[in-house]
């Protein structure tokens, strides 16, 4: 799959052993993405978005963001320079985000892209984990809602 440097809106899955931190900024956050979730989103830069958010926090890194150090040293690290994939063993550069589904919406509006999110959000809350995370059983489903909801739009 190709990224873009387009708006757009996109449906991920994660193939980690262990749950993940969902935001690298907040280790000390109780907040994990683990292997039976999706995350539903919109993005006014797909290609930015899947590149510094996703397959950097849900990923092998080299270093931790300088602003959480004294966390990782509150934990026994010398410094933020883990080496590490907390997702998983593999100590090589890896992510653990699959792109499922991408679609450029250069047509819609971000508010169009906000409402397309609440009707999602509203569609599905039966299934909502947290925020715009969703139980992973009902992918097929929400790129199929959110296949026909774009359309609609044209």
């Amino acid at each position: 799959m190709i990224l873009t440097s387009n708006p757009g809106m996109y449906v991920i899955s994660f193939n980690m052993e262990n749950p993940m931190r969902k935001d690298r900024y907040r280790p000390e956050s109780k907040s994990y993405v683990d292997k039976n979730m999706i995350k539903v989103g919109k993005s006014a830069n797909i290609k930015r978005t899947m590149k510094n958010r996703y397959t950097q926090t849900f990923a092998y890194r080299e270093s931790e963001p300088k602003r959480t150090i004294k966390y990782w040293q509150g934990l026994g690290y010398k410094d933020n320079n883990l080496k590490r994939c907390f997702g998983c063993n593999v100590k090589t550069p890896h992510h653990h985000v699959v792109f499922e589904y991408i679609k450029e919406t250069n047509f819609l509006t971000e508010q169009d892209r906000k409402d397309i999110e609440k009707k999602v959000k509203k569609e599905f809350s039966q299934s909502k984990v947290f925020g715009e995370y969703y139980r992973s059983d009902i992918k097929e489903d929400v790129i199929i809602f959110l296949d026909e909801t774009i359309a609609s739009y044209q």
